[in-house]
């Protein structure tokens, strides 16, 4: 089997504004390290499990360009431009459809591993070891396979996988990177459920990951969804023939859903691969907080800004201290952000409703996101 990965990148980060933008998205910001991109890190984590050579970006055509020039070491044969926004499920529906055509193998012969642009990941050795599993998995049991995170707290921004308290690891798969079958996946919940969720246990963060023989992922996406499966079949026709304006066409056919819900709610044969690695899902400002170093009165700063009697607070400079002066004096628990293109006050408790902002923004027919 010819293992390849695909990193998805499409989305443009609304709830880090205004360091991230349409045209400069979170994906290409240090936000989980100082020196490298969180595009860096996905890039480095595929080509560890896989090799460069079968790791491919997939975005929004506008974003080809600063993809190439951000430093990952791809080359234009691997990053994909989508025609346009079709959500994951139109992003993975075009991923199979142009690298079935790039290799020249059959779907039988190809496994792809779904990483995504947007998260930390450390303890890369457990990582692999989990990775390796869900390939595994996927390859003999012919089933599709997503990761599982153990929760560390009821988190609401997250969906759940359901596994069971008695669940037994499949064939093959128990060990340190147990494999389990999935009894149910679980919409982001409120806090009452979420905290029920942690409380019972059996219940899984859904860390977007996913791994599947592209056989499997074709006969499955047919029988959940018939119209993601014609699309994706017309997809390869179009490719082949070289037709530019067939494949714009065909894709923009398809409805903007997420994979989770066009194929893996659906779909027969799920399995989860438990993933006891450092996780965390970079989806907003607060989140710095698990993934940057903190000091001694729980601030995370970047680009030098001047912080007097500040507690449990984000303050980023992004213009950084030669271009910009930013100084925070007497508050706590504020996020508070400056970059070329604005600047965001916002309680830390409220940072998941940045997106509001952007909406404005968008409706004012502002140019600064």
């Amino acid at each position: 089997m010819q293992r390849v990965v695909v990193i998805m990148a499409g989305g443009s980060g609304q709830r880090f504004w205004p360091l991230s933008t349409e045209h400069h998205p979170k994906q290409l910001l240090r936000l989980a390290d100082p020196h490298r991109s969180l595009l860096e890190q996905a890039v480095e984590r595929g080509a560890a499990l896989v090799g460069m050579e079968r790791v491919f970006v997939v975005t929004g055509r506008h974003l080809v360009g600063p993809i190439l020039q951000a430093g990952a070491g791809l080359t234009p044969d691997h990053v994909l431009g989508e025609p346009c926004r079709r959500n994951t499920a139109g992003c993975l529906v075009y991923a199979a459809a142009v690298i079935l055509g790039r290799l020249g193998l059959p779907p039988e012969e190809v496994t792809m591993g779904v990483l995504t642009a947007d998260q930390r990941i450390q303890d890369p050795e457990t990582f692999h070891g989990t990775v390796a599993a869900a390939f595994e998995a996927a390859e003999k049991h012919g089933a599709l396979v997503t990761v599982g995170i153990q929760p560390s707290r009821p988190e609401t921004g997250y969906g759940y996988i359901e596994i069971g308290t008695s669940a037994q690891p499949v064939t093959g798969a128990a060990g340190r990177f147990p494999v389990y079958p999935v009894l149910g996946f679980h919409e982001k919940p409120d806090a009452e459920t979420a905290r029920g969720y942690v409380a019972r246990g059996g219940f899984y963060w859904n860390s977007g990951m996913f791994f599947w023989g592209l056989k499997v992922f074709m006969d499955e996406l047919k029988h959940a969804n018939p119209m993601h499966s014609k699309v994706l079949h017309e997809l390869v026709g179009a490719l082949t023939q070289g037709d530019a304006a067939l494949v714009d066409a065909t894709f923009a056919r398809l409805p903007d859903k997420s994979i989770d819900y066009v194929l893996m709610e659906r779909a027969r044969r799920v399995l989860v691969a438990l993933g006891r690695f450092a996780w965390d899902d970079l989806g907003s400002w607060d989140a710095l907080e698990r993934s940057l170093p903190v000091d001694g009165r729980g601030n995370v700063v970047a680009g030098s800004p001047v912080v007097i009697d500040t507690q449990n607070s984000i303050i980023v400079n992004g213009p950084g201290r030669e271009r910009m002066a930013v100084a925070v004096l007497g508050v706590r628990d504020l996020v508070v952000v400056v970059s070329e293109n604005g600047v965001l006050v916002v309680p830390k408790s409220q940072a998941q409703r940045v997106k509001e902002v952007v909406d404005e923004l968008r409706r004012r027919g502002s140019t600064q996101i």
